[in-house]
């Protein structure tokens, strides 16, 4: 599995683009998350044994700041999750996507997600480290590729915290 995980992420980080800025958490039911990154603060709640909603705003250098509210859904006996959000309420558009996450050694797990409407198509591979039980560091690769803007592409590092 995890040299699937290796190729998709490679696959990915060659080809069109992929997914939100926030890291893939793994959230027990009731349980949310908040997090920073370089550009990026964002919030998730798990509502149910397979859903995770979540808000997120991007700090972006060339243009306006993007709002993102998602919802992630764990398909059964997976680490797939597929992705359904809306970015920039009122004149944004809606995106859907797909990520993975698996355990890449002790404390470690590797990430990858895809998103795409008619405006953009996003990408983001990345790491993150179990520090506590409550705390993670997390490193991405985000490609960001809009229809009528620059593209942007950035290392991001940051932190959230489980609670």
């Amino acid at each position: 599995m995890k040299k699937i995980l290796l190729g998709v992420g490679l696959l990915l980080s060659v080809s069109v683009g992929t997914g939100t800025a926030a890291p893939i958490n793994d959230l027990g039911r009731g349980e949310s998350a908040v997090g920073i990154l370089t550009d990026t603060i964002y919030v998730e709640h798990k509502i149910g044994k397979d859903l995770t909603i979540g808000y997120q705003n991007v700090d972006r250098k060339h243009g306006s700041d993007m709002d993102d509210f998602y919802a992630q859904y764990q398909l059964p006996s997976s680490s797939v999750r597929a992705i359904l959000g809306h970015r920039d309420l009122g004149s944004g558009s809606t995106y859907i996507g797909l990520s993975v996450s698996e355990g890449l050694a002790p404390r470690v797990d590797g990430y990858a997600s895809i998103i795409g409407s008619d405006d953009f198509v996003e990408y983001q591979v990345g790491a993150k480290y179990e520090l506590t039980k409550e705390v993670d560091l997390n490193l991405n690769y985000r490609n960001f590729r809009p229809d009528h803007y620059r593209n942007e592409s950035r290392l991001e590092v940051g932190a959230s915290y489980k609670f």
